[in-house]
């Protein structure tokens, strides 16, 4: 029996339904909200990258990039990656972002920047906002950072986000390769802190990647010093792909399911023959796909479409493109989400990405119609919420059932385009039951409470 009515449950798995006939997934492919930072001064260059976004108590938005110096702007040349830097922009709109005037530490003579660390850690250096209750608040933020030159993860506080201080003075986490961009955050619905870092698995083979696949691992803590040891994500159709990065973080709003938003790596291809690989071995090209899970572990792709690839731009279709940063930003009533684009060109940069709030994937039915039907409900609420949306013909039905299958409460048709249509059933609290909810023409994205 799954309580319902006082969470919003997202059209991302099978968690609520008994049966779907005629509504297969279908995914929600972002609005392209332009170039948000270009990386231009000293300490950036092609092979700099967006790295975590988030949200801080006021309404700012704190973009964190990886800083990678070009070799004829590293003042030591033999030595960019120890030139690597942790930088630090900020907007309060979300799509125009200003480097914020840190100016505390000294790069080649230069003062006057947004570094907020500089050396090998910050190649990954992934800082959040800690939800934990229990944070002290000189560890308000905190961060990972580390590859496998570096003895494995590393863990950092800090009170502002800007002054950094190791937690341990050895690296916390070392089963793995963590030569990507590695991912911690406090998951509010189990309590416990969350990694997801690179491993090889040695299991799975590609062309091209004759030794290992690129994948993903996880493991927690308690108290973000100690963790469990890393274990590999779980697919149900098994590793399929070489995922590069992970991007992973709760849903805001509805923090009992998180989101992963891989760059999925094809190693063996090259578009353009003689393109300069910037002294990496291998070229390839990447996209970004979708997938969610609800324990962590398992993680759920029910389309097995990429959600971002490349367009009619050249540089779309080299290397390590649409990595994206971990974060999810809510604005209005969008989802804002940001990648890198272009790596190892001139016009590499941060992209912003939008899609209506919870509106990943969706159950859709065409003109022929479909229905789901949900497991055996409690229902926690007289109300149930809609986000869906239809064609002028279309419609969506909500009728819900008590428990020996009889009729309690019938919509009829609702029809339009809402993040949060409101259905009172009076006397639904308290039963237990199912919902049949009938689609025409109409996308079913979430249900269950508010979502406005």
């Amino acid at each position: 029996m799954i309580r319902f009515g006082d969470r919003i449950e997202l059209m991302t798995d099978d968690y609520l339904l008994e049966e779907a006939e005629g509504a297969p997934f279908r995914l929600t492919r972002p609005e392209c909200l332009g170039k948000v930072l270009g990386f231009d001064e000293v300490w950036e260059s092609a092979g700099s990258l967006a790295l975590t976004v988030l949200e801080t108590e006021d309404g700012t938005i704190r973009l964190y990039y990886r800083g990678y110096p070009s070799r004829d702007n590293d003042p030591h040349r033999s030595e960019t990656t120890d030139m690597q830097t942790s930088c630090l922009a900020v907007s309060e709109d979300g799509l125009h972002f200003t480097r914020y005037p840190v100016n505390e530490i000294d790069y080649a003579g230069l003062r006057e920047n947004n570094i907020v660390r500089i050396g090998t850690v910050c190649h990954n250096f992934a800082p959040f906002l800690d939800g934990n209750p229990a944070c002290r608040l000189d560890e308000r933020y905190k961060a990972i950072g580390g590859t496998g030159a570096t003895g494995g993860i590393w863990v950092f506080g800090s009170p502002d986000g800007i002054r950094w201080r190791q937690l341990a003075d050895h690296p916390v986490i070392t089963k793995g390769a963590f030569d990507s961009m590695n991912m911690a955050f406090w998951d509010p619905h189990a309590g416990l802190y969350r990694c997801y870092s690179r491993y090889f698995d040695p299991n799975v083979r590609f062309p091209g990647a004759p030794t290992a696949c690129r994948a993903i691992q996880n493991c927690t803590s308690a108290d973000f010093i100690h963790w469990t040891d890393p274990i590999p994500n779980e697919y149900a159709e098994g590793l399929t792909d070489q995922l590069y990065t992970n991007a992973a973080r709760p849903i805001p709003g509805a923090e009992h399911i998180l989101v992963s938003l891989p760059m999925r790596y094809q190693e063996s291809r090259m578009k353009f023959p003689g393109y300069d690989t910037g002294g990496f071995s291998n070229a390839g090209v990447s996209d970004a796909v979708f997938m969610t899970s609800r324990d962590g572990v398992h993680w759920d792709r029910p389309v097995k479409d990429a959600w971002l690839s490349g367009g009619l731009y050249d540089h779309e279709w080299t290397q390590r493109c649409f990595i994206t940063a971990g974060g999810i930003i809510v604005r209005g009533g969008r989802f804002l989400i940001y990648t890198e684009q272009n790596y190892m060109w001139e016009d590499d940069g941060v992209w912003a990405y939008a899609i209506p709030k919870y509106r990943f994937t969706s159950r859709y039915a065409d003109g022929e119609g479909g229905v789901l039907t949900t497991k055996p409900l409690a229902f926690a609420s007289d109300e149930i919420y809609l986000n869906y949306a239809t064609s002028a013909y279309g419609y969506v039905k909500v009728t819900a059932q008590d428990a020996d299958g009889r009729e309690i409460f019938s919509s009829g048709e609702i029809f339009g385009n809402e993040l949060s249509h409101r259905l009172r059933c009076e006397g639904l609290a308290g039963r237990c039951g199912r919902l049949r909810i009938e689609l025409k023409e109409a996308h079913l994205y979430a249900l269950g409470s508010d979502m406005a």
